[in-house]
């Protein structure tokens, strides 16, 4: 027996613009918890049971007592304005289920919402089912859960921070009492901080808690970044928090489970969603995100929907296209390098939104060579995408530019305070895993041999440690961290080339204006480029030829220079640090040849301030 089709399509309008709606409504891992849908779970292949064409998952939930099992395939959808999702139902009493959501916005700002579903039965009892789960349940569910989300985006930022919180008595127990005072008293961390930070992991919803991101906290607190991660690192030696090392996926950005050290990650990893084997590196692979002590928080992250758009917020838009089938797009992104990609296929096409691009681009999705020039268009232009192939594709256009609010692995093995308090969170003995880019330091003392000659010793020796003091001190203050020394040198890594420079500069100060009667003059080289992480001695250390470059350089410096590389001089803060704060600083070309890099003089430039 054939069931018709059911078609339900609601309006609601809203305060908020579709800007600040989009994050929270399109969060449908989030909503749909909100409105009391069940969690899914993969389901496991049945005997001889072929395996699901690429795109396609199939899934498993329980709602109001009945099994349902299904085939989802890839959501569609355009920032900020539509998503869709189609469901294949190969159990229970739904055949199929379509639903969309559309926002646009109103002539008062606000935004005129529109939800549909198209549902049809599979069974007598999915035919009563339907208009009581769906056309009742389903709408008033959604309505409270918009509106609530409306009241959110019309209050703050939809940032982690504001989502729903669990209900919980007030007050923190008494463990978790004990370490904030010793945060506060020991660690010597805010105390309007910490109050927050006990608060969010006691309060925050399960969601929320499962993959806590300090940034993202400390945008939403309006606190500073560095303090607030410092915070974190602090909690989760005290244990409050634990590590929660997120591997992410270069096409989706989605990770696995975290693991809870860095010793459980390798230089190869393979995303189950995309279907790819892909190359981890530290820049961008892997995220550092925490969780709550079990002793303190158990947290079980349950999942209500496996591919929202915000589960890949850098990914503007997607649809599947079938063969000669055109995705037009009015450009609305922020100006930026883009890229179009579709699953299976090499070529990725990149195109760039710049005010004086054109009004209208095409790109063809398919397996031909990508343009040689980046096509530019317009932010107010059209972008066509079209499948030149003979076969269905999924089109994705994405940012190429990766957020900012993600603690990366080579941001935080970078500062000083990581490396203090967890000497012993390292790789994998002989794993090897790539930094994209990253800032190292070398210095050294001159003449210091000349010192040990000149007053023992004893005396020289205590001077030496006192100037590890100094280095490590003003390093820490920049965020960076130092690797290791090695008689009176030291190898630092920085995430941006402008931290290095001021701690440098600062360093050479401070030990020139050494009134002991021994100052120090202090030999500097700062280079930015690719290297490895390794697990050397026990510790996390650098690898590579941006490495070895930086030490050659170190020994061409006088002392009264800092010696800084191409990449180094490039760097938009270096810049300006050069022109202003303590006096502009003199720059002077040079080249030498550098033991085991190349045959050829290597260029450089001699950075010399006034100050010192």
């Amino acid at each position: 027996m054939a069931f018709p089709e059911k078609h339900y399509r609601w309006t609601w309008e809203f305060k908020s613009r579709p800007q600040a709606l989009w994050p929270l409504v399109s969060d449908t891992d989030r909503s749909n918890r909100d409105c009391g849908f069940p969690a899914f779970e993969t389901r496991k292949p049945v005997a001889g049971e072929s395996a699901p064409p690429q795109g396609v998952r199939r899934l498993r939930s329980v709602y109001l007592g009945m099994v349902g099992e299904w085939e989802e395939r890839e959501f569609e959808w355009l920032q900020p304005s539509h998503f869709a999702i189609e469901r294949r139902f190969t159990r229970g009493p739904l055949a199929y289920m379509v639903q969309s959501c559309d926002l646009e916005q109103t002539a008062a700002g606000g935004t005129k919402l529109t939800y549909e579903m198209r549902v049809m039965a599979s069974n007598s009892l999915g035919a009563v089912v339907i208009p009581l789960a769906i056309g009742l349940r389903m709408k008033s569910a959604l309505e409270r859960v918009f509106r609530s989300y409306d009241e959110v985006a019309g209050r703050a930022p939809a940032e982690l921070a504001e989502r729903p919180r669990r209900a919980q008595a007030s007050g923190m127990s008494p463990r978790m009492a004990t370490i904030a005072a010793k945060l506060v008293a020991d660690a010597h961390q805010p105390e309007d901080l910490v109050e927050r930070l006990c608060e969010f992991v006691a309060t925050a919803d399960e969601m929320s808690a499962s993959k806590i991101r300090p940034y993202a906290l400390a945008d939403a607190w309006g606190a500073d970044r560095r303090a607030t991660l410092d915070l974190f690192l602090h909690a989760t030696r005290a244990g409050m928090l634990d590590f929660s090392w997120q591997v992410l996926c270069p096409h989706c950005r989605g990770s696995k489970q975290g693991r809870s050290d860095l010793s459980s990650i390798a230089s190869e990893d393979h995303c189950d969603s995309c279907g790819i084997d892909f190359s981890v590196n530290f820049d961008q692979s892997i995220e550092l995100t925490f969780v709550p002590n079990p002793t303190l928080r158990q947290v079980e992250r349950v999942e209500y929907c496996l591919g929202g758009p915000q589960l890949t917020p850098h990914i503007v838009a997607q649809k599947s296209l079938k063969p000669r089938e055109r995705l037009c797009v009015a450009v609305s992104f922020p100006e930026g390098r883009y890229r179009v990609r579709s699953p299976g296929i090499a070529v990725q096409q990149a195109f760039r939104i710049e005010r004086d691009g054109a009004k209208v681009i095409r790109i063809d999705v398919g397996p031909g060579p990508a343009p040689v020039d980046e096509p530019v268009v317009t932010p107010d232009g059209i972008l066509n995408v079209e499948n030149a192939d003979g076969i269905d594709h999924l089109a994705v256009i994405e940012r190429v530019a990766w957020g900012d609010q993600a603690v990366t692995a080579a941001a935080v093995t970078s500062r000083q305070i990581f490396r203090d308090l967890f000497s012993r969170e390292i790789l994998r003995q002989g794993e090897r895993i790539s930094v994209g880019v990253i800032t190292i330091v070398f210095t050294d003392l001159k003449n210091s041999t000349k010192l040990y000659a000149e007053i023992g010793d004893a005396p020289a020796f205590g001077h030496v440690l006192n100037h590890f003091d100094v280095i490590k001190a003003v390093i820490a203050e920049e965020g960076g961290g130092v690797v290791k020394t090695m008689g009176d040198a030291v190898m630092a890594s920085f995430t941006h080339p402008g931290a290095a420079l001021r701690a440098m500069r600062k360093a050479q100060a401070s030990l020139a204006a050494d009134d002991s009667g021994t100052p120090f003059s202090l030999k500097c080289s700062i280079h930015q480029g690719p290297c490895l992480a390794i697990n050397q001695n026990d510790r996390l250390d650098y690898f590579g030829t941006t490495v070895n470059v930086c030490s050659r350089l170190c020994s061409l410096s006088t002392g009264s220079d800092i010696v800084v590389s191409g990449p180094v001089l490039q760097d938009a803060e270096v810049a300006g640090l050069m022109e202003s704060g303590g006096g502009a600083m003199g720059v002077r070309r040079d080249a030498s040849a550098l033991k085991g890099i190349g045959s050829e003089p290597f260029e450089f430039w001699r950075l010399s301030d006034s100050s010192f």
